[in-house]
């Protein structure tokens, strides 16, 4: 886009020119007169030429303080969503840290629990073997009654 605008003026310096070249030529006018009328009009194309620079420069300056402060904007935006996604990140680790501790929590009380229920139940079984293995035979016992 650069090298148009600067096509684009050299090519209305130039055409400037040989327009006002050509206008002279074929005007009825004395040299001195001319030579005058060349020099105004060199002067005015100077003027145009210098006031298309500046607005141009303006133009570029303007438009690379736009870059500046949008570029400048994104990266305090990307800054602060990667700060928000670790914030997230370390809440859900925490969340799932705590969930995992309440299970295994969860999980040793179960077991504990089962333990102390299979414990009691091998208790019962060898009272009751024991039990049969003492009994007279043939003899009717409170365990074969029962079970």
């Amino acid at each position: 886009m650069s090298d148009n605008k600067s096509d684009f003026l050299i090519g209305l310096l130039v055409g400037g020119a040989l327009g006002a070249a050509i206008a002279l030529l074929y005007a009825p006018q004395s040299g001195d007169e001319t030579r005058e009328t060349l020099k105004k009009k060199s002067n005015e194309l100077k003027d145009t030429a210098m006031d298309t620079y500046d607005r141009v420069k303006d133009q570029t300056v303007s438009l690379a303080s736009q870059v500046k402060d949008s570029s400048t904007s994104l990266a305090a935006t990307v800054k602060d969503s990667a700060a928000t996604v670790a914030s997230r990140v370390g809440e859900t680790v925490g969340k799932v840290k705590s969930d995992v501790a309440e299970g295994v929590v969860g999980v040793r009380k179960t077991t504990a629990e089962e333990m102390g229920n299979l414990s009691q139940a091998a208790r019962e079984e060898a009272n009751r073997l024991k039990t049969a293995v003492n009994a007279p035979p043939g003899g009717d016992t409170a365990a074969e009654t029962t079970g």
